[in-house]
């Protein structure tokens, strides 16, 4: 009986998994900018779209609540290691460009946990994000009622 595994990709090693239709393994490495590096991965392997899921540590961490009212994102920062507890997320497209859309629970030290939408995260020790890549892109289109660009139905 054969076993296969995912293959696990790096930021800079994404093109391995070029026009993937099977989930991989995305390993970043401490200091990494944990959006350019998940967004050079699927650039590299071309990916329609795809879900994103993971887990590890980051470091000095912005994340957000969407406030409807003021149609504007109130950030927090917050500086030192966080446990990534969990990161979910996609890749879609928005005007022709891939665009990434996370969330994230972080755990603190003291055990308790923060999260939100994911603004900018530097990679702590190890972060490891599972790509689910998806048959088709899915588009975003700004939706002024809402003030954020919403995935929008049908073909392109």
């Amino acid at each position: 009986m054969t076993h296969t595994h995912p293959p696990i990709v790096t930021s800079t090693t994404g093109s391995r998994v070029a026009h993937a239709d099977k989930p991989f393994i995305l390993s970043l490495a401490m200091g990494e900018d944990l959006f350019e590096s998940i967004l050079r991965c699927a650039n590299d392997a071309n990916l329609p779209s795809a879900m994103i899921s993971g887990l590890g540590t980051l470091d000095d961490v912005t994340v957000a609540y969407y406030n409807l009212n003021t149609k504007a994102y109130q950030t927090k920062c917050f500086h030192g290691m966080f446990e990534l507890v969990s990161l979910n997320g996609n890749i879609s497209f928005v005007e022709g460009k891939r665009f990434l859309h996370l969330h994230a629970a972080l755990g603190t030290e003291d055990y308790q946990v923060i999260g939100g939408h994911l603004m900018s995260a530097t990679v702590g020790p190890a972060a490891e994000i599972s790509v689910l890549p998806l048959s088709g892109p899915i588009q975003r289109e700004y939706d002024a009622r809402i003030g954020l660009k919403l995935m929008r139905c049908g073909i392109p």
